[in-house]
């Protein structure tokens, strides 16, 4: 038996240092059944994500509004170096001087068994106004323009559900489904409406016009800044906005029954000009204005399988803090834990999450937490109260459990602070380990217990020889 007087540890002839790779090896071992949990997290999330883009589908998908352009076909005239003429067809497209989005989104959840998608209803308002150039300035003297053919496009994602009425300079102009040719990399679908003839007095004056338009769409919503000076005003029931895009709102307001913004940009923040050639740039310049967009998402709150999964990641951390808990019950109180029973409590841990992930697409994250913790830290409590052969003991551990698992959801609540409260718990855990352990004799703790020490048997003196003649 060896004893130290000054920690009040007790060992038995065992080695901690084996039992210290035991642990750590099952550590290690626990991993796989946390990495196979974080698989089925993503299983689901793609399921859910198929499901929203089933949903959108069959609703309507995320929206980009896309218009109107004026769009004219032209000509451009080639004399080559043996003075023969031939003519290339081109096209010139106009984008509006004045562009005023105005409109109002309602939201509604739609599921599909557990899982559900964010689809809205838009009315939308667009007006503004045209100035088509009269003078030559601005064209290649090679190119001749047939104002005569001159259409108006508009683009728009998902046409499945839409009703729609423009106004051109006070005319109503019938619209079609699809887009001119060379506009069909505006968008990936969308509408088209010739213009009347236009007379002398429709150039170099601003021309009127608006659409009406009511569309279906699912997560998200987002226009292009077409104008010479563009606003966009947007209102929603829906609490959770998410703003993204190369333009910010210059002002918004998020309240719980909604929100609105408004946006306010001209045309010296894009890359692209306000009257092109197609022979200029081709695709190149429809490509800049699709990366030129702005807009909201129908943000939903971290879901259940985000915070699943930003929960499993500290699942090892779980594991590593209660087997230094059962470590320092062997090491402190004398106990014999057997690394199979090591091995239960750290299954019961990882089970958790398994627990987590069922419940939450039932009732909700805060509810199965909540089920979920209660349940792994009963169970454990019941299984070590006969292996720590105490009551207080078994009730320090679920008490330290329990604060675990409360520290961790409110961690995962304050996303801005979480890495900054997370250091400091991790270094106030060490902090409580080394206080506890500070005064622990690890090199008397397995030595084993002292042996008699015994001399060798001494041979027996000689006799002194009888003398002689005495």
């Amino acid at each position: 038996m060896v004893w130290s007087g000054a920690s009040g540890v007790v060992m038995s002839g065992r080695n901690p240092i084996l039992k210290v790779l035991l642990i750590l090896g099952l550590i290690v071992g626990l991993l796989l059944p946390l990495m196979l949990v974080e698989g089925l997290v993503y299983e689901r999330q793609d399921r859910q994500s198929e499901v929203v883009r089933e949903i959108g589908d069959a609703w309507g998908r995320a929206q980009v509004i896309a218009g109107p352009i004026v769009v004219v076909p032209a000509q451009r005239t080639f004399v080559d170096d043996e003075g023969e003429r031939w003519v290339e067809d081109d096209t010139m497209f106009l984008l509006p001087d004045v562009y005023r989005l105005t409109g109002s989104v309602e939201p509604e959840t739609r599921q599909r068994g557990i899982f559900e998608a964010v689809v809205y209803d838009l009315d939308l308002q667009i007006s503004g106004s045209f100035v088509l150039p009269s003078g030559r300035d601005w064209l290649d003297p090679s190119v001749t323009v047939d104002w005569g053919r001159a259409r108006l496009a508009f683009g728009l994602s998902d046409l499945s559900s839409i009703t729609a009425a423009l106004d051109w300079d006070g005319r109503d102009l019938a619209m079609t489904p699809g887009l001119p040719q060379p506009a069909r990399n505006l968008s990936a679908g969308g509408m088209q409406a010739a213009l009347p003839t236009l007379q002398a007095d429709d150039f170099d004056r601003a021309v009127p016009f608006s659409v009406s338009l009511s569309v279906n769409g699912s997560q998200s919503l987002s226009f292009l800044p077409l104008g010479r000076d563009t606003t966009a005003s947007i209102a929603s029931a829906w609490p959770h906005p998410s703003f993204f895009g190369s333009f910010l709102p210059q002002t918004h307001e998020i309240t719980e029954e909604g929100f609105s913004a408004d946006w306010a940009t001209s045309y010296f923040a894009r890359s692209y000009p306000q009257i092109w050639r197609s022979g200029e740039a081709g695709s190149a310049r429809f490509t800049d204005i699709a990366h030129s967009s702005f807009g909201v998402r129908f943000y939903q709150p971290v879901d259940a399988y985000q915070q699943t999964e930003r929960s499993a990641k500290y699942g090892i951390l779980f594991i590593v803090f209660t087997f230094t808990v059962l470590f320092l019950y062997e090491m402190v109180a004398g106990l014999r834990i057997h690394i199979f029973q090591y091995g239960l409590v750290g299954c019961s841990l990882a089970l958790f999450y398994l627990l987590l992930l069922a419940l939450a697409e039932q009732v909700g994250f805060g509810p199965a937490y909540a089920v979920g913790a209660a349940a792994v830290v009963g169970q454990i409590a019941f299984y070590t109260r006969a292996v720590l052969q105490s009551v207080p003991r078994t009730a320090l551990l679920a008490a330290l459990l329990a604060a675990l698992y409360g520290g961790l959801y409110v961690l995962m609540q304050m996303e801005d602070l979480a890495l900054l409260i997370g250091a400091v718990a991790l270094f106030a855990g060490l902090t409580a380990i080394m206080a506890v352990t500070r005064r622990i004799d690890w090199y008397a703790i397995g030595l084993g217990p002292a042996k008699p020490r015994t001399d060798p048997p001494q041979a027996p003196a000689p006799e002194p020889e009888p003398s002689v003649g005495g």
